[in-house]
């Protein structure tokens, strides 16, 4: 995670009053997906980053064993950001599933 990331993520959060008071007004409620993901039936391609701090990587472990047509690629040295922490790898992964289907 660089300065330069830290900056973008931040102004991409902070480019405008009427964004702020939306988010500031919005509500998250807690809910449990799990029982609808045995129905997806579409291939799924789960990115993680080793190192996330906001949802540890056996979240998509446990959406992985619920979903019969997934795969997941967990990404080493990596956060919650991983398509900005390891843009090459990201890319390649994303490209050879896509190329997969």
């Amino acid at each position: 995670m660089t300065d330069e990331l830290v900056d973008y993520i931040h102004r991409a959060h902070t480019w405008s009053q009427e964004f702020i008071e939306a988010r500031r007004q919005s509500v998250s409620l807690p809910h449990d997906y799990t029982p609808d993901l045995p129905g997806i039936q579409a291939p799924v391609l789960l990115i993680h980053g080793r190192y996330d701090r906001m949802v540890p990587f056996e979240v998509s472990i446990a959406i992985l064993n619920h979903i019969a047509d997934s795969r997941l690629v967990l990404l080493n040295n990596c956060g919650h950001r991983p398509p900005f922490e390891k843009p090459a790898e990201w890319t390649a992964q994303v490209l050879a599933f896509l190329k997969g289907y």
